[in-house]
């Protein structure tokens, strides 16, 4: 990853800026034998659970976002289909998320990265604009990668 990117200090800039209550990054493994998804900043977090969360594609909110390449926005978690299995989505238990936005973060053509922005206590989710995430350090979006 970049080396003079602050993943930390723009992970705290967001949540005060969009005022939300937790900001992750999940990230890939680099080593293709041992493909894993883990939780690598954290800004907002209740507790240190998030680090032992490791993920496989297709598994977990940032699984599944990496898995499809597509966004995913709850504004109710109790009215979602992730509502009905807590404990396949750790991160969204340990975090006690009522509402979240995930982006996918490109690199090379790939997903290599999810941003997850989440509000607790069933707070109205402010309007996020995920434009605004097009170019989020060493990762792109999308459609950008042909610009």
């Amino acid at each position: 990853m970049s080396n003079d990117f602050n993943f930390q200090e723009q992970l705290d800039l967001i949540r005060s800026t969009y005022g939300v209550d937790f900001v992750g990054l999940a990230m890939t493994s680099e080593d293709a034998a041992h493909f894993h998804i883990k939780w690598q900043y954290v800004s907002g977090n209740l507790n240190h659970r998030y680090q032992n969360i490791v993920l496989r594609s297709g598994r977990g909110i940032a699984g599944i976002v990496i898995k499809s390449g597509k966004p995913i926005e709850i504004r109710d978690l109790k009215e979602s289909p992730y509502h009905d299995h807590p404990f396949n989505y750790p991160i969204v238990q340990s975090e006690q998320l009522t509402s979240l936005l995930a982006i996918p973060l490109w690199k090379k053509y790939r997903v290599c990265g999810v941003l997850l922005l989440g509000q607790r206590d069933e707070k109205q989710f402010p309007e996020i604009d995920m434009n605004d995430f097009n170019r989020f350090g060493p990762f792109y979006g999308k459609d950008m990668m042909n610009a």
